[in-house]
């Protein structure tokens, strides 16, 4: 934050967008969202959060992570993925009637593609009513998250959750180990992660068993 600060006080542009990850992918910690907000209000910029990863997941009726950190009315555009938490198909953008407009005007992806197919969208709508009247699956998912690290004494704090294992050779050949055990962990590789920091990149789902897929 005292990085993006400085950045964003040397910047004489009058308009500025800081666009962020709200529950990264492959390390698996949390944007300090709050603190965003609170540079938002100083700095006036346009915050934009992807919450891929967090919708459904976060939050006490799985508005995703800004409903977690009680801070949804200080981000300006929530964009994310159906097809993760939800279990559906494509994305979507949360957002004022006035970025709504500009982005269905302007937006090249809503000029050359179509609408969802009809039973994709009555599945999201069952998935929202899910997220809201079932929140024990959600609860199940977090109880996973502190079983796997009493387990493990990693310190996690998502059911994202990557073990570092280094160079290639290495994450391939413990890989390979894990499969002849029965385990199906998927290595990650560069160009998705920098060089020397393969890993692997374990998920907690919501099951009445403990499960690890990637």
């Amino acid at each position: 934050m005292s990085h993006l600060e400085s950045l964003l006080s040397g910047c004489s542009m009058a308009k500025k967008v800081v666009v962020t990850d709200s529950l990264f992918s492959m390390d698996g910690d949390f944007a300090p969202l709050p603190e965003l907000v609170k540079l938002r209000s100083k700095y006036g910029f346009l915050l934009v959060v992807d919450d891929a990863h967090g919708t459904f997941l976060c939050g006490k009726n799985g508005g995703g992570t800004p409903e977690m950190f009680g801070c949804e009315d200080g981000i300006d555009i929530c964009v994310g993925s159906l097809n993760k938490g939800g279990g559906c198909q494509g994305g979507f953008i949360a957002c004022s009637t006035r970025w709504k407009k500009l982005i269905i005007s302007r937006g090249r992806e809503f000029m050359f593609s179509s609408a969802l197919p009809l039973p994709i969208i009555a599945s999201l709508l069952a998935a929202v009513h899910v997220s809201k009247k079932e929140g024990w699956r959600r609860s199940l998912v977090w109880e996973h998250v502190k079983y796997f690290a009493s387990l493990t004494k990693l310190n996690i704090t998502s059911p994202i959750i990557p073990i570092i294992v280094g160079i290639e050779e290495a994450v391939l050949k413990a890989h390979r180990h894990l499969h002849r055990s029965g385990f199906l962990v998927i290595p990650i590789r560069p160009p998705v992660v920098p060089a020397n920091s393969c890993r692997f990149r374990i998920l907690l789902f919501p099951c009445s068993t403990l499960h690890i897929c990637e």
